[in-house]
C-alpha cells in the first residue's frame, strides 16, 4: 500500500469518526504494547509541576494507578556532552546527571519534556464525580486515545499526587544495567579515544540485549510466549558497504565518543551515545520498552560513500525464516545462499522457535533524489570480508544506501548540511509468527495512536461532568500527502464548535509557522496549505483549543 493511499484511508477514517461513536473499551486491542510519548506542550495544565509528582490512572470499575514516566529534556552543547570546551553546536536531548549532559535547566515539567505510558494502561471513560485517592483533584487531565486503524478508543487520566504516590505505580523498571568496566562514567570514561568496554544489558520479560561497547550490540534473545531464549545475534552492524572495513561499529567505539543518557525507568529505559569516528556529533538513541525497542540514528558527518545498517545473526538462528515487504514468501536462514529481491524495504522479520523480531524502518532525509536498497546474505562462507563479529553471515539483513551521501555535518559544512536520520522500531514476538506480524507492526508505527488531552475536574459549576463534556472537545488532525513536497491538505475533525489554532513545529518543539486561528464548526474540515518555502525535514502540525485540548500529526517535507 502506498503512503499516499494509506493517508487517504486515514482521512476516510476521520470522516467516519465524525459520524460514528468510537468503540470505547477497557484498552486498545492489538496495540497494548504501544508506547505513547506526549510532550509537555500538549499537556499545558501540567506545566510547572514537579515531574516526580505526576501520576497516571485508568478506570476499570474503579481507579487503578498505572506506570507513567517523565523524561526531561535539555538543550546542550556537544562540547558539554564530551566534557570539553563548548563547540557552538547544540542539540535538544534527554537530560541525565549521570553523564556530562547534566540536568534539565528547568527542573519542573516544561514544554519539551516527555510524559510516557503504554496503551495497555488505558481504560474506560469515567462518568462519575470522584477522583482517585491521593491526588489533587484540581490538577486532572483526561487523555483520550484513538486507534485510527480500528476506531477503538480508551482513556488515561493524569493527576498530580498530594500524598506521595509513586509514578511507577509499584511496577519494576525496564531493567537496563549500564556497566562500564572501567568504573564510574564521569571519572573513568575516555571521551577522546576508545575502546571503553562494557558489560551492559537490557532485560524485560520478553527479550534481552547486550552491549560490549558504545556501538557494539552483540546479543539479542527473545523470551516471548515460550520462545527458546537463545542468543540469535552476531552483531548489529554499521559499514560503508559490504566488506568495506574502514568504518564499522568497532571503529566507532574505538574513536572519540561519549554517552548522552543512560536512564532506567518504569515505562522505558534510554541509552543514547554520540561519536562515530569523524562523525563526532553523530548519535544514536535506543528506547527500550517492555515488548518493543525504538532506535533513532542521526548521521552528522562529511560526505561518505554510503552506509549500511543491518543485523547479522549467529548460527543459533538456523531454521528461522526471513521475510520483508518485498519477499512475503520468506527464505530459511541456514547459511545456504538464497535469492532475495532487494529494494527500499519498509519492514523485515526473522521468526522461528527462537522467537520473532519484526522491524519497521524509515529514512528521514532532505537529500535530493537519494535512493537506497536492502541487503541480505545467508552464507557460511561469504565472499565479502566480515569486518566485525564472526566469519559467517546468517540472515544478515537491513538497509543499504549504496550511493554517496553528501555532507550531513553542520560543523563540516559551515552551517550548511543535509539531514539524514534513520528510525528502526523492533517488535519482539513469540515463536514462528506469520509475516503479517511485521506488516501490522509497520502499520502501527506509521499510524500512531491519536490523542486529545483536556483538563479534568470532577464537577463543573453547572453540574456537568467535564469528562463527558470533554468528549465534545475531541480534536483529531491528519495531513496528506505524507511525505510531501510542500503542498498539503490538513484534515481537522471536531466534535463541537471551538476556536482552534493550527501551527507548525519542528522536531525540537520550536514553533516555526502559524497556519490558522479561527472558529470552526463541529465536523470535518479541510485546509489547503503550501509549505514549499519551509526547508525539508520532519515537522509537527498541531491543533489546539482554548480549553487545553490538543492533537498533532507528523509530516515529512521532502523537496
Amino acid at each position: 500500500m502506498s503512503r499516499i493511499r494509506h493517508a487517504a484511508i486515514l482521512f476516510l477514517v476521520l470522516a467516519i469518526v465524525t459520524i460514528l461513536s468510537f468503540r470505547a473499551g477497557a484498552s486498545l486491542p492489538g496495540r497494548n504494547a504501544e508506547p505513547l510519548a506526549i510532550d509537555g506542550a500538549s499537556l499545558p495544565t501540567l506545566l510547572g509541576q514537579q515531574p516526580g509528582l505526576i501520576t497516571g490512572f485508568r478506570y476499570d470499575g474503579g481507579w487503578i494507578q498505572i506506570p507513567i514516566q517523565v523524561d526531561e529534556k535539555v538543550t546542550v552543547d556537544f562540547g558539554d556532552i564530551y566534557n570539553s570546551d563548548p563547540s557552538g553546536f547544540t542539540v535538544l536531548t534527554y537530560a541525565d546527571t549521570s553523564t556530562f549532559t547534566g540536568p534539565d535547566t528547568d527542573p519542573l515539567f516544561d514544554s519539551d519534556d516527555e510524559l510516557v505510558f503504554l496503551s495497555s494502561g488505558s481504560g474506560q471513560r469515567y462518568t462519575g464525580t470522584e477522583t482517585p485517592a491521593g491526588v489533587d483533584p484540581h490538577t486532572g487531565v483526561e487523555v483520550l486515545l484513538v486507534d485510527l486503524l480500528s476506531l477503538d478508543s480508551a482513556y488515561v487520566y493524569l493527576f498530580v499526587t498530594d500524598e506521595g504516590l509513586d509514578p511507577a505505580a509499584g511496577g519494576p523498571d525496564i531493567d537496563y544495567d549500564f556497566v562500564l568496566l572501567s568504573g564510574d562514567y564521569k571519572t573513568s570514561y575516555n571521551t577522546m579515544s576508545g575502546p571503553n568496554p562494557e558489560n551492559s544489558t537490557v532485560v524485560t520479560p520478553y527479550y534481552s540485549v547486550h552491549f560490549q561497547d558504545r556501538w557494539i550490540r552483540d546479543e539479542t534473545a527473545v523470551f516471548h510466549d515460550g520462545a527458546s531464549g537463545v542468543d540469535i545475534l552476531d552483531r548489529h552492524k554499521n559499514l560503508f558497504g559490504p566488506g568495506n572495513c574502514t568504518r564499522s561499529e568497532d571503529t566507532f567505539s574505538a574513536g572519540e565518543g561519549a554517552f548522552i543518557v543512560n536512564r532506567r525507568g518504569p515505562v522505558r529505559s534510554i541509552r543514547g551515545y554520540v561519536g562515530a569516528n569523524s562523525g563526532s556529533t553523530t548519535h544514536r538513541i535506543h528506547f527500550f520498552y517492555e515488548r518493543r525497542e525504538n532506535i533513532l540514528t542521526i548521521l552528522r558527518v562529511h560526505a561518505i560513500s554510503g552506509i549500511m545498517d543491518y543485523f547479522d545473526y549467529s548460527p543459533a538462528s538456523t531454521g528461522m525464516t526471513y521475510y520483508n515487504d518485498l519477499n512475503n514468501g520468506g527464505v530459511t536462514i541456514d547459511a545456504v545462499p538464497d535469492i532475495v529481491d532487494q529494494g527500499p524495504i519498509t519492514w523485515e522479520m526473522v521468526t522461528g522457535t527462537q522467537g520473532t523480531l519484526a522491524y519497521a524502518m524509515a529514512i528521514d532525509t532532505d537529500i535530493p533524489d537519494l535512493s537506497w536498497t536492502s541487503y541480505y546474505s545467508d552464507d557460511s562462507t561469504p565472499e565479502v570480508t566480515q569486518c566485525t563479529g564472526d566469519i559467517y553471515e546468517y540472515g544478515a539483513s537491513g538497509i543499504w544506501i549504496d550511493e554517496e551521501i553528501p555532507n550531513t555535518d553542520p560543523g563540516a559544512g559551515g552551517g550548511s548540511a543535509y539531514r539524514f536520520n534513520t528510525i528502526r522500531s523492533i517488535a519482539f514476538g513469540g515463536p514462528a509468527l506469520a509475516a503479517s506480524f511485521a506488516a501490522e507492526h509497520y502499520e502501527d508505527v506509521i499510524t500512531p495512536l491519536a490523542f486529545s488531552a483536556i483538563p479534568f475536574t470532577h464537577l463543573t459549576d453547572s453540574g456537568e461532568n467535564p469528562v463527558t463534556a470533554g468528549l465534545n472537545r475531541f480534536i483529531s488532525i491528519q495531513a496528506a500527502p505524507n511525505p510531501t513536497d510542500g503542498r498539503i491538505t490538513i484534515k481537522l475533525a471536531l466534535t463541537r464548535q471551538d476556536r482552534i489554532d493550527i501551527s507548525m513545529y519542528d522536531v525540537s518543539g520550536r514553533k516555526i509557522l502559524h497556519v490558522s486561528t479561527r472558529e470552526y464548526q463541529s465536523g470535518l474540515h479541510e485546509l489547503h496549505s503550501d509549505f514549499s518555502h519551509i526547508p525539508s525535514g520532519v515537522y509537527f502540525i498541531r491543533a489546539s483549543g482554548p480549553a487545553g485540548s490538543a492533537a498533532s500529526t507528523r509530516i515529512v517535507l521532502i523537496k
